[in-house]
């Protein structure tokens, strides 16, 4: 049949377009719980080998005509292990912090004075009172 017309997988009027299966939502449930057990699953196999990794690592480590370079990745891998990965600090200056937030808006509704005028005219105060 030519382009416009109706096609034999065009849905006729009142027909379901999935008249048998699941609604989209729960396939995608149910997907992504047969993905978890997936991951649940190899990582128990990978579990199953944890003591020979840790003998094949200390091996390296231990094995002096190793690379350097070798016996140090296998060092930190068991420390990794046995001990966790050190926590990393990350600085960073993304903008106004939540208290420059709070005095912008306050600044605008009534007449307080910016943090570096206040700290001017509380000295020039003391300097008065003095």
């Amino acid at each position: 049949m030519g382009r416009g017309g109706r096609r034999s997988t065009s849905f006729r009027p009142g027909q379901s377009g999935n008249p048998s299966g699941l609604p989209k939502t729960l396939r995608v449930i149910e997907d992504r719980a047969e993905a978890k057990r997936i991951i649940a699953d190899v990582k128990a196999a990978a579990r199953e080998f944890t003591a020979d990794a840790l003998q094949k690592l200390h091996a390296i480590m231990m094995d002096e005509s190793a690379p350097h370079a070798a016996q140090l990745g296998a060092a930190r891998e068991i420390l990794d292990r046995g001990w966790g990965k050190p926590t990393q600090t990350i600085e960073s200056d993304v903008g106004p912090t939540l208290a420059d937030l709070v005095l912008q808006s306050y600044r605008g509704r009534t007449a307080l004075p910016a943090p570096a005028e206040a700290l001017t005219l509380e000295s020039s105060t003391k300097e008065e009172n003095s």
